[in-house]
């Protein structure tokens, strides 16, 4: 049997933002006003993938509309500024870099099971009661710290949970105004071991967690 829900009211084609998380070079934090914008703190060009993410589980709890650009907000704008507050929150004091980077640390065995047995359920609570569910994912297991620039941050909203296969469909700020990108780990049967086949859009994934959201 296959159980499935959804956050009622939320596809990421009218309540993610409309823009892709590709920014161009440049600092994320403005250090002062008169910081000539070559320095700074942070690189916008790395991503804003938690902030995006945090931003519209935001305006979705609070049922407020998302801006209506298709191109990411200049450095230094005020929807730039609230993204990157918000990034910045994502990564919990940096607990969840370290959180991430642990169950890398793991191996791909340990990092599947850890997923399916542990994170899986918070964030499916997250979605039966309504609320998308910020999600972490973990895209290459190993112990380099390096590599953690690799991970992501998105929108759980729904999911279809059978005795075979898990599929979660996500709001991915790289993938936006689309409504079919999902993570799939296969479960398998009896005592076999769950294995990621990865996300419907070609990136790999060795696991996920359930990240923090404080609205």
């Amino acid at each position: 049997m296959v159980a499935t829900n959804a956050v009622p009211n939320f596809i990421p084609s009218t309540r993610g933002l409309q823009f892709a998380n590709r920014f161009p070079p440049g600092p994320t934090v403005k250090l002062g006003p008169l910081d000539p914008r070559w320095i700074g703190i942070g690189d916008a060009s790395s991503g804003l993938c938690g902030g995006m993410s945090w931003f519209v589980r935001e305006r979705f709890d609070g049922d407020l509309p998302v801006p209506p650009d298709t191109e990411p907000p200049t450095n230094g704008s005020p929807l730039f500024a609230a993204i990157v507050r918000r990034q910045v929150r994502s990564l919990d004091w940096l607990r969840l870099p370290l959180r991430i980077w642990r169950m890398a640390a793991t191996g791909a065995a340990r990092a599947a099971r850890d997923t399916v047995d542990r994170e899986w359920p918070r964030v499916r609570a997250e979605i039966d009661a309504g609320r998308p569910a910020m999600v972490a994912l973990v895209r290459r297991t190993g112990w380099n710290p390096l590599a953690l620039t690799m991970n992501h941050q998105v929108l759980a909203y729904a999911y279809d949970d059978g005795p075979e296969e898990l599929v979660v469909r996500i709001y991915d700020p790289n993938w936006p105004r689309r409504d079919d990108v999902a993570l799939r780990i296969r479960l398998g049967a009896g005592d076999g071991a769950p294995s990621p086949e990865g996300q419907s859009t070609g990136e790999p994934l060795a696991g996920f967690l359930a990240a923090p959201y404080r609205g």
